[in-house]
């Protein structure tokens, strides 16, 4: 099989898996899903089997660009009523789509059960697709983080806009702090390529210099009415003739794809949620080759199975794999801990963990010396809520203020200098992305001599005399006064 085709999961024993692509944006509004829908659609064109997962568990609308009117979403298939291959559509060349659960609260973050099952629905059909694309939920919320996570590449919509390119950079900048990403940039909503090239290379520096990290240019989009009306009228422009203009970007695209295809080596997608809950979960050994709902066992009236015997079966089975997967006894230990934070979870007070957790916390910090919790995620956390954490950020701005007013050439301590206990980027100010440098006026040094002359909003006191003498005589004047222009022309 060629490896233009689907790939070969060597670890897993999967004989055929898809290429996942990731599409994500920082904030909404950029064309993210459109951009999704035209793609798979180019790729379906070229003979390959591609399958589109509305990720948006929240606000799903992948269908609704393309006119299919689900009677099922992901929002059943999680709830146990159906399996993944009941729900999907029938697009334009072969295109499948898995709609998403539209306005459910309930599956706008998924669960670690939410995702247990997403993970064995996505296992049955992996082998049918080729490529399969992961149109994700605007923002950092913690499912679209997983997603970007587990699929092969990411491919991050931006606009010329501010708000994209900082958007893009928050989401990027919490991704990065779970695993190291391909990340291919797609340009949408400019005038050429020029300026297509100009806004990546901004984002890019960006990254580069505070995340550490690069990412590549995939392609742009120009901007084009015919995009913005094959919304309304559900008609995608990938659907026009292959040399139509306003195709021909995603055309562009897909050629770029072919070009950077992920490592044959790479996990396939349900594998990466296996080994991610399992790490969460250890307890948890649901197979991934039965999609069917698990009943919940009856304690009064148990079934004839031996679940004690199945249990103790798949748990060896679990630790073969984790041996297998050159897992350590420090895993092991973490395993359990997690394990345990999880029954006390569920058994505790809210209060009473909360206690605990810190007394933990503060033994930590006396062991290592440094804090174990990741602040700045904390204060990301807390601002993608603000009005729920309004009374603690208040308290946080109160209680910072002072040390913000400080002198700021203090010198930092010698281990802060030396760039250790603290995450690269964390002390520096948001990148401006070259917005902040294009008025240089206020920065340019005062000419010689230009110290004597007056401002152009000042009063000149010397021409004009004291401004209560100038009020007195405008009084004298009276309804016989020139215009003020004159008046001060004749003085």
């Amino acid at each position: 099989m060629s490896r233009h085709s689907a790939l070969t999961d060597t670890r897993s024993g999967v004989a055929t898996r898809p290429r996942v692509l990731v599409v994500a944006s920082g904030k909404g509004g950029v064309g993210k899903s459109s951009i999704a829908v035209n793609l798979g659609i180019t790729l379906a064109r070229r003979g390959r089997r591609v399958g589109i997962l509305d990720g948006d568990t929240g606000l799903a609308n992948v269908n609704i660009l393309l006119g299919l009117r689900p009677q099922q979403g992901l929002a059943e298939v999680l709830a146990g009523e159906c399996g993944i291959r009941d729900i999907l559509l029938e697009g334009p060349h072969g295109l499948k789509i898995i709609p998403g659960a539209s306005g459910i609260r309930e599956y706008a973050e998924l669960s670690g059960a939410h995702q247990q099952r997403l993970a064995e629905e996505l296992a049955n059909i992996e082998a049918d697709f080729d490529d399969l694309l992961l149109d994700t939920a605007a923002g950092i919320g913690d499912t679209t983080l997983d997603f970007l996570a587990a699929g092969h590449q990411v491919l991050l919509v931006l606009t010329p806009e501010p708000t994209s390119l900082t958007d893009a950079f928050s989401l990027l900048k919490l991704a990065l702090r779970r695993q190291a990403l391909d990340v291919r940039v797609i340009v949408n909503m400019v005038a050429d390529v020029a300026e297509a090239r100009s806004v990546f290379q901004r984002f890019a520096n960006a990254v580069e210099k505070y995340l550490h990290t690069r990412v590549e240019f995939l392609g742009f989009v120009q901007r084009d009415e015919s995009l913005r009306s094959a919304v309304t009228l559900q008609h995608p422009v990938a659907l026009f003739a292959e040399n139509d203009p306003s195709a021909r970007p995603f055309q562009r695209l897909a050629n770029a794809l072919e070009d950077s295809l992920p490592h044959e080596d790479a996990p396939a997608f349900s594998l990466f949620w296996r080994r991610r809950l399992k790490q969460d979960d250890p307890a948890a050994h649901t197979s991934l080759g039965d999609a069917r709902p698990q009943a919940p066992a009856l304690a009064a009236e148990p079934p004839p199975v031996d679940h004690a015997s199945e249990a103790s079966e798949a748990s060896e089975a679990s630790e073969a794999s984790e041996a297998s997967d050159g897992l350590g006894s420090e895993e092991g230990v973490l395993g359990g801990l997690r394990a345990a934070f999880d029954a006390a979870l569920e058994a505790s007070e809210p209060e009473a963990l909360a206690v605990e957790l810190d007394a933990m916390h503060e033994q930590y910090r006396a062991r290592t010396g440094r804090a174990a919790i990741d602040l700045m995620a904390l204060v990301d956390a807390l601002q993608a809520d603000p009005e729920a954490h309004a009374g603690l950020l208040g308290r946080l701005r109160a209680r910072l203020a002072p040390a913000m007013d400080a002198p700021q050439d203090v010198a930092a301590p010698a281990t802060m200098q030396a760039g250790e206990g603290r995450r690269p980027g964390a002390d520096r100010p948001p990148p401006d992305f070259g917005w902040k440098g294009r008025d240089e006026s206020a920065a340019r040094p005062a000419r010689a001599g230009s110290a004597s002359r007056v401002p152009a909003t000042a009063y000149d006191a010397a021409r004009f005399g004291p401004q209560e003498a100038l009020l007195e005589r405008l009084r004298q004047a009276g309804d016989d006064a020139p215009t003020l222009a004159e008046f001060l022309r004749r003085m």
